[in-house]
């Protein structure tokens, strides 16, 4: 779909010079503003993120391929990175915490602009959400004298914050969306019990993204779960299946809330996993979100029986936003592609990937019954339980019993797919995570209680780092893992 109606130009990189030329006017005057007026820096570049969201909405309307605008994001990209950590541009990087909130705002633009210029509408109101809705819900968290607070990642958010971002999200959707319609001439406009149940799902969706966000990754999750949610909502509407995903949107919450409540689920896990489920759900139905459901609840189960020490029940009581993620990311990712792109091989992947997750999974839980000692994977050394790369004969076992499981479950809809291929992957894909985990990955070592651990906050405090990469902890590790799972079935589909 090409909304471009307005070209100032016949030769479409001059209008990108121009644009280039305006944003960088608008860093120049970021930098005027804080050295010359005494604003704030943050007010600086709160200036910034909203003159360059609506500056970038505009995209769609003036070029015709999105080459333009995605080489003005990646230029964007480098400067910002560039500048992060220098003295210079501090009109727009300095804050009162280390952020990369200005390199991710570039960096969501891109991720639009190359998978959603077809859905130009979705990628006007995602932009508009990010600069507009999310920038008044840090203000209003900023500046509320009596701010509610609560905490679902790292930073600390204010009910009233999130207020603001649900209700001018749900603002942003409920206006855009009827305005691009009898803008653009549709056919038919939504009725108006389905707009707003789209404006509220997607307002909903947007303030959790913010509620769950670090660091300044608001700046690309609210866009992206912005456009996801917007689009899910308006293809279930379109194929009828729109009540399923509202039943099971209300069903999935009291369930989530009871994982929380029994504490398989942190704050911030519990938010990251009902988004996942929604956007599983919404993707594919049934046949998608059971395995992934079945996963969570036995290895849950498995969890609470299985733990034989304080230490263990420590490394592995409850999930949060990350270990959700590194789980079910893969597996949440092929099935969006799925949406947008159907292939009949899929839903393989999709198997392939949670099999490498409940298999990791169910080596751990189900290896602590082991009387003997686990061995390295690598030297074959005995080592202690919980030791990142150990492995038991019992562990290996339930790796494939729960590779197995999840193939059994998908066994219905896997169309005489060998279900072995999916066990076999999801074996693997453990393997890997106790290679990755006994060789390369980040090990720490905690002051206060003299211990090792995979985790970088340990006893309420930083640990230090000893050996593995830095930037490979135990969540990069499972994400892997569960990489590796989908690319196995990849590769035996195509050998």
């Amino acid at each position: 779909m090409n909304l471009s109606f307005f070209k100032p130009f016949n030769n479409e990189w001059i209008t990108f010079s121009i644009f280039l030329t305006a944003i960088f006017l608008l860093i120049g005057i970021a930098e005027f503003i804080r050295s010359k007026l005494k604003w704030s820096p943050v007010t600086g570049r709160k200036i910034v993120h909203v003159l360059f969201g609506l500056t970038v909405s505009l995209c769609p309307f003036i070029f015709t391929s999105n080459i333009q605008p995605m080489t003005l994001a990646m230029i964007f990209i480098g400067v910002n990175a560039i500048t992060l950590k220098s003295s210079a541009l501090k009109g727009i990087h300095a804050t009162e915490q280390t952020t990369y909130g200005t390199v991710y705002v570039p960096l969501a633009f891109l991720i639009l602009t190359v998978f959603w210029w077809e859905k130009p509408i979705t990628l006007v109101l995602s932009v508009l959400v990010m600069a507009i809705a999310d920038t008044l819900a840090s203000f209003v968290g900023k500046h509320e004298k009596h701010p509610l607070k609560f905490r679902l990642w790292n930073d600390e958010k204010s009910l009233q914050g999130s207020a603001a971002m649900f209700l001018s999200t749900t603002l942003i959707i409920y206006v855009g969306t009827d305005f691009f319609a009898w803008f653009f001439g549709a056919a038919f406009f939504l009725p108006l019990e389905v707009l707003i149940g789209c404006a509220v799902f997607t307002g909903m969706a947007a303030t959790i993204a913010e509620a769950t966000s670090s660091k300044g990754s608001d700046n690309i999750s609210v866009p992206l779960v912005t456009a996801v949610a917007y689009n899910i909502f308006l293809i279930n509407y379109i194929h009828g299946t729109l009540p399923g995903l509202l039943i099971w949107t209300l069903g999935s919450a009291v369930i989530i809330y009871m994982a929380y409540k029994l504490k398989s689920l942190s704050a911030g896990g519990t938010a990251g996993a009902f988004i996942m489920g929604i956007f599983i759900f919404g993707a594919g139905g049934v046949q998608w979100i059971t395995p992934i459901v079945a996963f969570f609840i036995l290895s849950s189960i498995l969890s609470k029986i299985g733990k034989k020490s304080a230490e263990a029940a420590l490394k592995d009581s409850k999930r949060d936003v990350l270990q959700v993620l590194a789980n079910g990311g893969v597996p949440m990712i092929i099935a969006l592609v799925n949406l947008y792109q159907p292939s009949n091989y899929a839903y393989a992947l999709f198997l392939g990937a949670i099999a490498a997750a409940a298999a990791d999974t169910w080596a751990t839980e189900i290896g602590y019954f082991s009387k003997n000692k686990p061995r390295h994977i690598l030297n074959f050394k005995t080592v202690e339980k919980g030791t990142s790369g150990g492995v038991t004969f019992l562990g290996l076992f339930g790796s494939i019993l729960g590779a197995g499981v999840i193939g059994l479950i998908g066994m219905n809809w896997l169309n005489n797919f060998p279900i072995h291929w999916i066990v076999l992957a999801g074996f693997i894909g453990s393997l890997v995570d106790s290679f990755l985990g006994g060789s390369v990955q980040a090990i720490f070592h905690c002051a206060v209680c003299n211990k090792e651990t995979e985790k970088r906050i340990h006893c309420d405090i930083y640990s230090n780092h000893i050996r593995g990469f830095k930037w490979l902890d135990n969540n990069g590790v499972n994400f892997m893992n569960t990489l590796v799972g989908s690319m196995i079935v990849f590769l035996l589909i195509w050998q």
